[in-house]
Parts: structure tokens; sequence; C-alpha cells
């Protein structure tokens, strides 16, 4: 029998900050009851990582691309890469720029959809693409634009039968995202403007319901009902983040 979801948590070549390392700390703690194993590339330095979880379980890629987040994007937009852990339904990828708040991974799992990651950070200041402009395309430059938007934008739930069948359908358009350089987060351009651009490949939310699943750090207000997560999160905003000025210090 499968497993429902595991947790993969990316190890980028560069060394990790603390912010990230609080959020690396967060995650082992508050995932703990599902499998987590770590990507990183071959012969990858995982000391940090080790001294809050000495016991770990990790899955090697070639090297490169763990370079940059830019690398990273690439592997996540080949099927070989969700095929390496098919012996589960789900994929939690949890980068190091993203809190989980409450323990919900199940239930999101059981919602019916195969993707949920929140929109860029341009679609919540009202600079989304509208339906006419989704089917006919966008420019290279405007998907440059929207893709900055999801800088530091880490953290998505999908199935992984789904995403394996999607990059196969779109095997040509796939790879001219992966080798695209001058598009940044390539791969959350891919899924959010093309996976369902003419036909629909993945059962996805609502914005309403994906606000639920994840917001902004620093779009969310103290006082709202809480997301299953924050991503955003980055050495430079945490401390404006009124979220994280609630935490007790130990967290």
């Amino acid at each position: 029998m499968k497993e429902l979801v595991t947790v993969i948590i990316p190890i980028l070549e560069r060394q990790i900050d603390p912010t990230e390392e609080k959020m690396l700390h967060h995650a082992l703690d508050i995932l703990a009851e599902y499998p987590i194993i770590f990507i990183a590339g071959e012969g990858a330095d995982l000391s940090v990582v080790r001294e809050h979880a000495e016991n770990i379980d990790v899955v090697h890629f070639p090297k490169h691309f763990f370079q940059s987040r830019q690398h990273l994007g690439r592997l996540f937009l080949m099927s070989d890469f969700y095929d390496r852990f098919n012996w589960c339904d789900f994929l939690l990828i949890h980068e190091l720029n993203s809190w989980v708040v409450k323990d919900e991974l199940y239930y999101w799992c059981k919602q019916g959809y195969d993707y949920f990651k929140t929109g860029s950070a341009l679609a919540h200041a009202g600079g989304a693409p509208g339906i006419l402009k989704r089917i006919s395309g966008l420019s290279e430059e405007e998907k440059r634009l929207y893709g900055s938007g999801y800088a530091d934008n880490g953290l998505y739930l999908c199935r992984i039968e789904r995403m394996t069948a999607t990059l196969k359908s779109k095997k040509k358009l796939a790879h001219e995202y992966r080798h695209n350089a001058n598009l940044p987060y390539a791969d959350s351009l891919f899924w959010e403007l093309e996976a369902n651009r003419f036909l629909p490949h993945l059962r996805t939310p609502t914005d309403i319901v994906r606000s639920h699943f994840a917001q902004y750090g620093v779009q969310y207000q103290n006082g709202t009902t809480l997301p299953f997560a924050l991503t955003g999160i980055s050495h430079n905003n945490i401390g404006e983040i009124p979220f994280f000025k609630t935490l007790p210090e130990t967290e």
C-alpha cells in the first residue's frame, strides 16, 4: 500500500543561513509524523542538517540542480524527479523559506486536488493575468515579470501521478521552460500558466481555497484565520512579519 504523502526538503549548495536553519528545525518538529526526505546534490555537505536530525533520509541528484533556486526549478520540471518517489501519492515540497503553521497535511491531501501552491505575489497585488490572456499566452517579458513574484515561494503539495502525466503530455513545453535561463522560477510559472492552459491536466483549487493552504508571510494579517503554512520568508523580512513576533523565543 502506498504512503499518502512524503515531505521533500531541498538543500542547496550554498550554506544554510540562520533563518533557513530555523525553518528546518521547525519543519522537522511539526512534520515529524510524516516521512521526510532531503534532496541534495551528489557529495553535498549536510552537516548542518544532521545537527537537527542525526538519522536522515537523503536522495541525491546531479549536483548542478542545487547550485541555485533557478537550477532547482529545472529538476521540478522533470517527470523523472516525481517518478523517483512514486511509492507515495503526494509530495509536499518544503523549501527553507516556508513555515507550516498547523499540522493539516493529511486534510489537504484528501481534498481532491492535484496541485496546491499560493500564486505569484503580483497576483495578490492585482497583477494576475485574466482568462483570455492565459489562453492566448503571456509574452516573454510578461512571464519574467509574473515569475519574479514567486521569489521565496517554496511550498507546494502535488499528486505525483498527475504531475508526471502533465509533464509527459507537455514534454516539449516543459523542456522549453527548463532551458529558458531568462525566466525566474520557471517551474512555478509552468504549473501556474501552462498545465491547464488549453485542457485541464491538474485539479487545482480556487484562490480562496489555496489562501487557506498557504499565504505569504508578509501579507498575512494577525487576527485572521491562519493558513496551513506561510511562505516567502527570508532573513531579509522575517523580522517584519507580525506572525513571528508572536512566537516564543524557543521557536
